[in-house]
């Protein structure tokens, strides 16, 4: 089981470049290789959870931070001040609205909005789209984790570093295989570790724990049914349900 270490991709790729037929690999394309990696593998354990400062809205628009991977909630608040405030937030919904306008009064307080529904964003290009004209928000969303030179961290689990490595490695030699300057035992070797390893660490890392389990099937055996789940921001989602039983 992952414990959620992690290491500086930097050090990963060094360690490519020990290898033999690599002296003309560069930090660029080794680091390019093992982004590939890192989408196909789908890492998810080596994103940061991010929750953004109050962000003002003006002209129903806001700029989000560069790094976001993917949004996992946007909550709306008149003042940023209520983020403090009972009831002083609202949970937004991404908006269907073909025609997405702006459409709620921006001078009520987020707790006055009826149902705490109706407030509606959308992303353009680093740029999100609400609709409501003023405000702040909270933005709660998947980052990369990097280090202090700004390369990405990877999980510290062996199985994914090796795996890493032998992709680098086939993605490199595999034009220098077709051009007869690597042996087909060489490359066939690099290959079958690729594949052995890439196989060992996608199922590892993508296994969730037991109280991760525990949580997904709370959420997915409830007897009553969570209408108000992404309003309330999925707080007691994971909760377990107790029946009280009487005589």
């Amino acid at each position: 089981m992952y414990n959620g270490s992690t290491i500086s991709l930097g050090s990963v790729i060094w360690k490519v470049m020990k290898y033999p037929f690599t002296e003309d690999l560069t930090y660029e394309t080794a680091a390019e290789y093992a982004l590939e990696y890192i989408k196909l593998m789908g890492a998810p354990c080596i994103y940061s959870d991010v929750i953004t400062e109050p962000i003002k809205l003006t002209d129903y628009k806001a700029r989000l931070p560069n790094d976001i991977l993917w949004i996992k909630g946007v909550k709306y608040m008149v003042d940023k001040c209520d983020v403090n405030t009972p009831n002083g937030e609202v949970a937004m919904q991404g908006a269907v609205d073909i025609y997405h306008a702006g459409n709620v009064p921006y001078n009520v307080r987020a707790s006055e909005i009826p149902n705490n529904q109706g407030i509606n964003y959308v992303i353009d290009k680093g740029i999100i789209k609400t609709s409501v004209c003023d405000g702040y928000i909270v933005v709660s969303y998947k980052a990369v984790a990097t280090d202090e030179h700004g390369y990405p961290l990877v999980p510290d689990k062996m199985e994914f570093i090796l795996g890493l490595q032998f992709y680098i490695l086939e993605r490199y030699l595999h034009p220098l295989w077709m051009m007869g300057k690597v042996t087909d035992k060489v490359f066939n070797d690099i290959t079958q570790k690729s594949n052995f390893y890439y196989g060992s660490a996608h199922t590892g890392l993508r296994m969730p724990d037991t109280d991760e389990l525990e949580s997904i099937m709370n959420g997915i055996n409830s007897i009553l049914i969570n209408s108000t789940a992404q309003r309330d921001f999925f707080r007691n989602y994971g909760e377990k349900e107790y029946i009280r039983s009487y005589h």
